[in-house]
């Protein structure tokens, strides 16, 4: 026997007693271990900061909120099934925001440093003016980056400017909370669309499969070999189909960017996966009524009645039989789906902005009670 087999086993470090280290052990994901290395990389830097003999009751209230928050991200993370992947990340949000407002100051310089360079990267609208100003130099998040840094411009005469006293370092660390929290809305509405999109599409695929099994079902020879004689009821319903299925594969095929990322998302399922399948199949039908009136186009055969293809149809398509005739209906349903959504897109957009509109409940300010009403405007001048 070996002398090393009689030493006795060392105990687990504590760390790998968590339940993000035993999933790793049954075979979870890539993903989830960055999540947990997430959570246990905040945790570590929230038992860095309860070691501080400076704190206040303010920064005792802001640790007990910031362990909360790690336990029910925890929480989040371990459900088995139907993870909250979006309270996940908001809980993740708040605590890196509130952990900004404890951390020591030598903690926080590189933060800040990361902070500035993810804002001036990310954040690239009229907001980005207001926080890093016209030059990117002159603005509240720049100004409070180089106080924490301790760098002065040239001008101001000292190599290491003095410490902050309590009231800067408040307002600089508030100010990169307010930083930080405007670069995680600009990451979250990113992974909001691009989630909406992957789902939509996953859904769009099993409701296409969906309907090519009813249209195998419904489809017969005797459908195709008599049509057009054979249109009512059958035939009504696979040109339906076929036109729903040309919405719904426009969806498969599209990359929306959302209005919003958050907020009302059962408008965007209701419209994409049942509003647009409606619309292409009441398309199809409606170009399937047109060809059999022959009032903007028909399908004839080659052997069809004399002077049938003299109608008064604008576009004439002959083919060869009834099977072809049956098939180039079918393949022109597909087509007036896919396209209906396309002239119809700028009206649904309109009433898609106005139910956002209304879903947001943005209430004009009231006045004070009391205060007089608002004088009337002076009629203009003639």
């Amino acid at each position: 026997m070996a002398a090393t087999d009689t030493l006795p086993d060392h105990p687990l470090p504590e760390l790998l007693k968590r339940v993000g280290f035993l999933r790793r052990r049954r075979g979870f994901g890539s993903a989830t271990q960055l999540l947990w290395n997430r959570v246990e990389s905040d945790d570590s830097l929230l038992a860095l900061c309860r070691i501080r003999t400076d704190l206040t009751d303010e920064d005792q209230a802001i640790l007990k909120q910031c362990q909360e928050r790690l336990d029910t991200a925890r929480w989040c993370l371990d459900k088995p099934t139907g993870r909250w992947s979006f309270s996940f990340w908001e809980l993740i949000h708040d605590v890196d925001g509130l952990l900004l407002l404890v951390m020591p100051q030598h903690m926080l310089v590189p933060r800040a440093l990361e902070i500035q360079q993810q804002f001036a990267r990310r954040v690239t609208d009229s907001r980005a003016l207001l926080w890093l100003g016209t030059d990117k130099e002159i603005g509240p998040l720049p100004q409070c980056v180089r106080r924490l840094t301790r760098v002065d411009g040239p001008a101001s005469g000292a190599s290491t400017p003095p410490l902050l006293d309590a009231e800067q370092s408040r307002y600089c660390r508030s100010v990169l909370r307010g930083a930080l929290d405007m670069v995680n809305q600009q990451v979250d509405k990113t992974f909001w669309q691009l989630s909406i999109n992957v789902l939509i599409q996953v859904l769009s695929t099993l409701l296409l499969l969906a309907v090519f099994g009813a249209s195998f079902v419904i489809l017969s020879r005797t459908l195709v070999t008599d049509w057009p004689r054979s249109l009512v009821p059958w035939g009504l319903l696979l040109v339906g189909f076929a036109g729903a299925s040309g919405a719904i594969a426009s969806n498969m095929m599209a990359k929306e960017r959302f209005v919003v990322a958050t907020g009302a998302t059962s408008r965007f399922f209701a419209y994409h996966l049942l509003v647009k399948p409606v619309i292409g199949a009441f398309a199809a039908l409606v170009l399937l009524f047109l060809e059999q009136s022959s009032m903007l186009l028909s399908v004839e055969t080659r052997d069809g009645p004399a002077g049938a293809v003299d109608g008064s149809g604008i576009l004439h398509i002959v083919v060869s039989d009834g099977q072809a005739a049956f098939f180039t209906m079918m393949a022109l349903a597909v087509v007036a789906g896919w396209s209906a959504d396309k002239l119809l897109s700028s009206v649904m957009d309109k009433v898609l902005r106005r139910l956002l509109g209304q879903s947001e409940k943005v209430l004009p300010p009231s006045s004070p009670a009391g205060a007089p009403p608002p004088p009337p405007l002076a009629p203009a001048a003639r």
